[in-house]
């Protein structure tokens, strides 16, 4: 079994031309994940000096990582009233602006011509208590009452077997169906995306780790790195789930949610279509949530479930199989061929951030959509461009609850409280 992503195989790593570190830019971008990669790509087009600094190299973290599901939800939007508020802002502006997210991503690909795999399947959304169902809903109803009609809309339990076969249906209450929403192969995504940016004149310098970020008399930033230092006018950390020491408060205010992935050996395409018949990308509502789709990479399921453990890939991949197997059947004689983790940010009250820290740009999110558009949002304040503004502004970036830096203790607490939300039946709306 493999223990890297199988995104990785024909698109990562990029190598690049100008990867030397310079001695000053106008702008330094601190990881190169899609935020930062976004960010950078804009600012390198229109003129500005940039230089992206990876610790290991610039897609290696949790953009080539993921399951390459584009969504547009946004935490907190898919239960309660419209205009009831989330952090002081409309819950039907913040569901806007996750469209917009996700839109943007679309565009990118079109608009950048790059062969990502792109298919817009869906989302089905599976729903582990008659409650949540109900609530799936009802939700789904006020919503389009408030924005109009959309492609949309509930499977009940009887028809459950039209998009997921196998013991779903002894499984599930039944679910609700995104058909406008797509999937990618994210480290060809993450691939495109840097072969275009060096094509600019921007320095992509992997094996770079920022040791400290100093703020200079005059507002200029000092960066000391492994390879030396840099000076720059403006600093953006688009370090997302891999924030260290080196970027100050940050760190404690963005979570490293550990996730760990299987790619399953290949599966005969008639019997995945049997068990997948749609295709469709899933996730239910448990706390401790089941996630996964098919890889159209020679016919394989993408399996993620059991987050925050620090166990080896072999035993996750063992445990993860497991879990399926339940839903999945056919999936007894089917190994795990691949499983790899990654880090995904998450924020204290679960919403995307974006902002200004210390005289330094960031943004946090652990979700594909938003990293993008968010790290061009950041671009464009830089370059004083028109639409900088998001409805996020208004939101802080708070001190994540009980986190110094050390993650363990609360990958345990938190496994506790899911576990017990769960077997109490508490669902996650989605």
């Amino acid at each position: 079994m493999k223990t890297t992503s199988l995104w990785w195989e024909d698109s990562l790593p990029v190598v690049v031309d100008h990867s030397e570190l310079p001695e000053h830019v106008d702008v330094a971008v601190i990881g190169g994940g899609f935020s930062g990669i976004s960010s950078a790509l804009e600012l390198a087009r229109a003129g500005i000096k940039v230089a992206l600094i990876d610790k290991e190299w610039p897609g290696y973290g949790a953009c080539s990582r993921n399951l390459g599901l584009v969504v547009e939800r946004i935490e907190g939007t898919t239960s309660g009233e419209m205009e009831g508020d989330i952090c002081g802002i409309p819950r039907h502006e913040l569901i806007t602006e996750g469209q917009r997210a996700h839109d943007f991503v679309e565009d990118l690909i079109e608009n950048e011509r790059i062969e990502c795999g792109i298919r817009k399947r869906g989302k089905l959304v599976l729903a582990h208590t008659r409650s949540a169902y109900e609530k799936m809903a009802d939700h789904l109803e006020r919503s389009q009452k408030f924005f109009g009609s959309s492609n949309a809309y509930m499977v009940p339990h009887k028809d459950l077997g039209k998009e997921i076969g196998a013991n779903a249906d002894r499984l599930y209450f039944g679910a609700k169906v995104l058909p406008d929403l797509i999937d990618i192969n994210p480290g060809k995504l993450t691939a495109g995306l840097l072969r275009g940016l060096s094509l600019t004149e921007a320095s992509i310098c992997g094996g770079t780790e920022c040791l400290s970020m100093e703020r200079l008399r005059g507002g200029k930033f000092e960066i000391k790195t492994n390879r030396g230092n840099i000076i720059a006018e403006q600093v953006v950390v688009a370090t997302q789930g891999y924030s260290g020491v080196a970027t100050g408060s940050l760190r404690n205010k963005i979570f490293p949610f550990l996730a760990h992935v299987v790619a399953t050996d290949p599966i005969d395409p008639k019997l995945l279509s049997k068990m997948l018949p749609t295709l469709r990308g899933v996730v239910d509502t448990k706390q401790m949530f089941s996630n996964f789709r098919p890889c159209d990479r020679e016919s394989r399921l993408l399996l993620a479930s059991h987050y925050l453990r620090t166990d080896s890939e072999g035993t996750q991949a063992s445990r993860i199989m497991r879990y399926y197997r339940k839903l999945f059947p056919e999936l007894e004689n089917i190994g795990a061929a691949y499983c790899w983790k990654g880090n995904l940010a998450l924020t204290a009250d679960g919403l995307p951030h974006i902002g200004v820290d210390n005289g330094i740009h960031y943004c946090a999110t652990g979700n594909v959509s938003m990293a993008l558009y968010l790290g061009s949002k950041i671009a464009k304040r830089i370059l004083r461009a028109d639409d900088t503004e998001t409805i996020l502004d208004q939101v802080p970036l708070t001190k994540f609850p009980l986190y110094n830096g050390k993650p363990n203790l609360l990958y345990f607490l938190l496994r506790v409280i899911f576990k017990t939300l769960d077997l109490a039946k508490i669902a996650a709306p989605k």
